[in-house]
């Protein structure tokens, strides 16, 4: 289970050191590979390579006649890159994926079951003020019978 936010800043050449609890984890149960794409305007997606190829596989196996979901499929697909964490456990995040979602110099790394979400910091903060103001009674209704 990869869980937890870290904030933490990229280096001049855009590398993103892994925070060692997540790295010694990532490394024991996942190998150094990751697969880092892009999803969305505000934020990228890291897996674990393993974690990867069953979404990939998904992914695959949406319907080609649906231009909707060949867009999404372009999107994610088009734009993973698999990436070596090095022996610091440092991962060298695309440029262009980087400037696609405005990732600068702080990024938050959130732990989301099965991957990560990178986001610039500054917008991560207005995503977690957001969702502490949502209306309790409005997320009951979308919850349903869903508890934690």
């Amino acid at each position: 289970m990869i869980g937890g936010v870290s904030v933490v800043s990229l280096d001049s050449k855009g590398r993103l050191a892994i925070p060692a609890r997540h790295r010694e984890t990532l490394l024991s149960a996942f190998g150094h590979r990751l697969v880092v794409t892009l999803e969305s305007q505000d934020h990228l997606l890291l897996y674990p390579e393993p974690n990867w190829k069953p979404v990939e596989a998904r992914l695959l196996t949406l319907p080609a006649g649906n231009p909707v979901l060949k867009r999404y499929q372009r999107l994610v697909l088009g734009h993973a890159e698999t990436l070596e964490m090095d022996a610091a456990g440092r991962i060298l995040l695309p440029s262009r994926l980087r400037d696609l979602v405005g990732l600068d110099k702080d990024v938050a790394l959130v732990g989301m079951g099965n991957r990560f979400e990178l986001w610039n910091s500054e917008e991560w903060e207005a995503q977690t003020r957001a969702a502490l103001e949502l209306d309790q009674d409005d997320l009951a209704r979308h919850l349903g019978d869903f508890t934690l």
